[in-house]
């Protein structure tokens, strides 16, 4: 044999691309191996194994990837190419043990990286935080680093770290539009929506084609009691006008030209077909329409199933999933289904398709239920309310034809009876105060509502205030409440502070609150329907919005138009008259759910009677 002599200092033959004392000389001499061509094969059979692998022929990359070990064990891009083939075999415990031996003997920002998305992959999301902040370490210049850091932290609910990682990634990439986008998203929930609003003017200047930030700075602008109807509606046509350019919309629809016989093909186009508010209010209306005369398709346009959403399928004719396909296919494939009339339940909230409804694949199309104003859309022919929520008056806060729906315009679906808690005795009974509650996100509680509810917990002495919300979970969002709290003179002492939990136990808190109070503009919808179930009365503002009359809906529908507050000083007297009379809270407490259950807020076959005679009626309003 022609053996090769190699020195300490030259290339090992391996193909490391390290010195040979540095790689395989220790092992060679342990093994008492001559330094032979054996070694110079190790870079042709990588060439090879790896193509193997691009080729997905698994079996033979392995074998030779295995060789090559067996040859040169700390041959670290085998070891990273077998860890990421062993992942993709869904052998992911072996992948990651690979990959830690690789960082082991020469840590690098890149397999930091591809370690923490096997690792998020595997559900170790605590250790791929810290393999990205490994990487960051390495290499604190790449953005993307950033970027995948805070998608993270998303899930663990710490919007401030998530900020943080966001503006770095911002500071050294500064035009991207999607990371404009989730600050603006963190700001929204943390409550600070003129940040949230600037952002996003931000991304929309660097990416104006992008509707969906249109769509998210139209809902931000709600918050805000100034912007409108001017602002917004100034916004909403310029996302009508971007929507509309990009779509050819049908003029004929197949059968629907004609009156059809019942039943009306009715299509529900939403991503919240799950354990969502907009699920919660949907489910028992659709288990209580008559087939004979509602025949029902979803259009989902995400993949997020759940308990909810395997009960409430068997009641759609047919079920289709649009969430990667594109607009025009999506009204295409709508348009040969024969749809009637279309409805839109989200709005410009997350996982909307307003984009879809600019090509008309309906002849009708309605907004209704998950959103809380008009859409601005001319593609949108009706909104679908109640006689409280939008007053005569206020019919021109729509750009959508108003239709009134009898009693409420929602309807509520009780939780599960395997979840719902029997219903408790008032808790100031026997701890001498009232304890007022707050479950609302951090996006609603803004200084002025905080500045109100102190001047009742001054004229309440006694009385304390429990927020709970997933806002709460991050330390960092927390501590930055409790100093808004402090600039709103509320004293620490007199505040509980609880983060979110799952559906059963977020229930169960409802023990420990007499008397809910309602956020504005932004009101509750689902959290007020759970404390009337869980016996808890809530104090509204109503405003003068859809959404800010929400809770006047609601209330009034139960019978509680003594819990609807006509201005702030009307507020803060009913909060202080009812915290001072203990018997009628009790009172109150053990009857709600019972009240609940008389009135149309929980009535499905009726209401689900009612919605269908209104599309009936529009139906032939517009096309009779």
């Amino acid at each position: 044999m022609n053996i090769k002599k190699v020195s300490r200092n030259d290339p090992c033959p391996c193909g490391s691309g390290k010195k040979y004392k540095q790689c395989c000389q220790a092992l060679d001499e342990q093994k008492n191996i001559p330094n032979t061509r054996l070694r110079e094969s190790v870079p042709d059979l990588f060439k090879q194994a790896l193509k193997y692998q691009q080729a997905h022929d698994f079996i033979n990359a392995e074998a030779l990837y295995q060789q090559i070990l067996t040859i040169s064990p700390k041959h670290i891009e085998t070891l990273n190419q077998l860890g990421l083939l062993l992942a993709e075999t869904a052998r992911i415990d072996m992948a990651i043990d690979l990959l830690n031996k690789a960082i082991r003997l020469e840590p690098s920002a890149k397999r930091y990286q591809t370690l923490a998305q096997i690792q998020i992959k595997n559900g170790q999301t605590d250790d791929g935080i810290h393999s990205l902040r490994q990487a960051i370490l390495l290499n604190p210049g790449d953005y993307a680093a950033y970027n995948n850091l805070a998608t993270q932290l998303w899930t663990q609910h710490r919007y401030s770290e998530v900020i943080s990682c966001c503006q770095n990634s911002i500071r050294l990439s500064p035009k991207q539009d999607a990371i404009l986008g989730n600050l603006a998203a963190c700001f929204m929930i943390q409550g600070r929506h003129k940040e949230a609003e600037n952002y996003l003017r931000q991304a929309i200047a660097i990416n104006p084609e992008n509707y969906l930030r249109y769509s998210n700075l139209l809902t931000c602008l709600c918050f805000d009691n100034n912007a409108f109807p001017d602002t917004y509606f100034k916004e909403a046509t310029r996302l009508n006008a971007l929507l509309n350019s990009c779509s050819i919309p049908y003029d004929n629809w197949n059968n629907a030209s004609l009156s059809p016989k019942p039943p009306l093909r009715v299509g529900f186009v939403s991503g919240d077909f799950r354990n969502h508010p907009v699920g919660y209010f949907l489910e028992g209306i659709i288990t209580h329409l008559d087939k004979t005369q509602i025949e029902l398709f979803a259009y989902d346009t995400q993949h997020i199933e759940d308990g909810l959403t395997a009960r409430i399928k068997p009641y759609f004719a047919q079920w289709h999933n649009i969430a990667t396909v594109s607009d025009q296919q999506a009204a295409e494939k709508i348009h040969q289904d024969g749809i009637h009339i279309l409805i839109d339940l989200a709005g410009h909230t997350v996982d909307n398709r307003l984009s879809l409804f600019a090509w008309k694949p309906a002849p009708i199309q309605i907004s209704w239920l998950g959103y809380f104003a008009s859409t601005g859309m001319s593609f949108m022919d009706y909104i679908l309310v109640d006689s409280i929520s939008v007053p005569e008056q206020n019919r021109s806060h729509f750009t959508e034809k108003v239709w009134y729906l009898p009693n409420t315009r929602l309807c509520f679906t009780p939780p599960a009876a395997d979840i719902t808690q029997n219903l408790t005795p008032l808790p100031a009974l026997e701890q001498g105060f009232i304890t007022f509650g707050c479950f609302q996100n951090l996006s609603k509680i803004n200084s002025h509502v905080l500045d109100l509810w102190a001047k009742i917990l001054k004229q309440c002495p006694k009385s304390k205030l429990l927020f709970k919300n997933y806002g709460l979970k991050d330390a960092e969002s927390k501590q930055e409440f409790i100093q808004t709290l402090t600039a709103s003179q509320i004293n620490r002492e007199r505040v509980i502070l609880e983060g979110g939990s799952s559906r059963e136990t977020y229930l169960a808190a409802y023990a420990n609150v007499d008397i809910m109070l309602d956020t504005f503009p932004y009101p509750g919808g689902t959290t007020t329907c759970e404390a009337l179930w869980m016996g808890v009365p809530t104090l509204t503002l109503a405003g003068n919005t859809l959404l800010g009359r929400q809770g006047a809906s609601m209330l009034s529908c139960v019978g509680l138009e003594n819990w609807v507050a006509t201005n702030e000083e009307d507020y803060i007297n009913k909060a202080v008259n009812h915290a001072h009379n203990y018997n009628q809270l009790s009172h109150l407490r053990a009857e709600l759910r019972q009240k609940m259950v008389k009135s149309p807020l929980t009535d499905a076959p009726l209401f689900a009677l009612n919605f269908t005679q209104a599309l009936q009626e529009i139906w032939q309003t517009q096309m009779g």
